[in-house]
């Protein structure tokens, strides 16, 4: 692992990602028979979607995370046919939150459909299909989220019982080398200081691989940031901090009167075609009511 000073350093193998966990992806048998199920379903149906979640992280890095449910990622125009898939077999469909996720449960163990971002930054696009890879879960061909779209969905959690900066970092150590940088910084967007953070901290935390990030990646985020900072200050009274915890800057929106940037996201989220369309479908079981406020300026 160590760096031989003036050498690009190596990737890691897959004997040494593999030695980052304490083992193989491993699901107890009453799970695995539910996940299969589903998978079977969907799969049956020619549903498209992702598998994102635990799994993911461990099929690009070799960490194992124990984990009590199965994120899947669909476009929302595909969620009302995997719901009806899902119900059909026998699963219990739950809406949790209209603008970006619903839920297939089987006794104890559950599915997450995701088709956007709690924070209504964005939607579940076809790029997370495009450029995802093929792989096996519970016995059942899956395709696995690509690693520039998971390091970008987890560039906002950022809770206090949850931060992936790890996940952030180890993903771009085992993969960084091969990602498609040009792409990630263009999905990363306004939203680039987050991805500069990640940077900077990994090549804190992994000196001596930072050549797995680009130097034009740096170079070019960097000088946004000198660029920013000569600006002109921008609203005094606007935080971009519910966008990455909507727990940890509570106090900032209900105390202290700064604006919440995801009061008009959630809402524009919620008034796009395609969500109304999950919303309005008869495919539901059950409905989280006290996710549906009739102001989105509850959803802080």
């Amino acid at each position: 692992m160590a760096n031989v000073k003036g050498r690009r350093p190596r990737p890691l193998t897959p004997e040494e990602r593999k030695s980052l966990t304490h083992g193989d992806f491993w699901i107890p048998d009453d799970e695995r028979a539910v996940y299969k199920r589903a998978l079977e379903a969907l799969t049956t149906a020619k549903v498209p979607f992702v598998v994102a979640g635990a799994y993911a992280i461990y099929e690009h890095t070799g960490i194992y995370r124990k984990t009590k449910d199965l994120d899947l990622f669909f476009e929302p125009a595909a969620v009302i046919l995997a719901a009806r898939a899902l119900r059909d077999a026998g699963f219990v469909t739950r809406l949790e939150d209209p603008h970006w996720l619903a839920k297939a449960t089987a006794g104890e163990y559950f599915v997450d459909l995701i088709y956007g971002m709690g924070n209504g930054v964005a939607l579940i696009d076809g790029d997370w299909l495009r450029h995802s890879r093929q792989g096996m879960l519970a016995a059942t061909p899956v395709r696995i989220a690509p690693p520039e779209e998971l390091l970008w969905h987890r560039l906002f959690i950022s809770e206090r019982h949850r931060h992936d900066m790890a996940d952030i970092l180890h993903l771009i150590l085992c993969v960084g080398d091969t990602f498609d940088w040009h792409r990630l910084v263009d999905r990363v967007g306004p939203h680039w200081p987050l991805l500069l953070a990640q940077l900077l901290a990994f090549s804190y935390v992994y000196p001596g691989y930072r050549s797995n990030v680009p130097a034009w990646v740096y170079d070019q985020l960097l000088e946004r940031a000198r660029t920013e900072s000569d600006g002109e200050p921008e609203n005094a009274d606007f935080t971009r901090g519910p966008l990455i915890s909507r727990f940890s800057f509570t106090i900032d929106v209900r105390e202290w009167g700064f604006t919440d940037p995801t009061v008009d996201l959630v809402r524009a989220a919620r008034a796009k075609p395609e969500i109304r369309a999950i919303v309005d479908e008869d495919v539901w079981d059950e409905r989280s009511e006290e996710r549906w406020p009739s102001d989105a300026a509850s959803f802080v």
